[in-house]
């Protein structure tokens, strides 16, 4: 298995992290249980990615891909609670969406490639 840190997904997912962090130190102050939620959820995606590189199983790495898909959308839902009840500004909002959608592309992308390719005359699924 490749090594998380070599991996476009996990980049973008410790991308969006930092920005992340940098948004729940204030959102922390009018509403911690969503701030606490929104940070955990993120902090999720780039570690299931480093750890499913871990495994020797490409099957096991996928499954962790999928938990990380998983997380970025429990993200997306956190940050539109946030900017519908006006806790999280425009900017800081578009921001992360943009990083969060990122993180997805490059994580379903992985996720992809690692499903296992049809054996001959099968149909893939759909």
């Amino acid at each position: 298995m490749p090594s998380y840190r070599d991996l476009d997904a996990f980049t973008a997912c410790h991308q969006l992290v930092l920005a992340v962090h940098r948004v729940t130190e204030t959102l922390a102050d009018r509403d911690a249980e969503l701030a606490g939620q929104l940070w955990a959820a993120a902090l999720i995606a780039p570690s299931r990615i480093a750890r499913g590189s871990g495994y020797r199983q490409p099957r096991m790495f996928a499954a962790c891909v999928d938990r990380t898909l998983g997380a970025l959308a429990e993200v997306t839902c956190y940050l539109e609670m946030a900017r519908t009840m006006e806790l999280l500004s425009e900017e800081d909002h578009r921001e992360l969406e943009s990083l969060g959608g990122r993180a997805v592309f490059y994580s379903m992308k992985l996720a992809m490639s690692l499903e296992p390719d049809p054996a001959p005359g099968e149909r893939p699924p759909s």
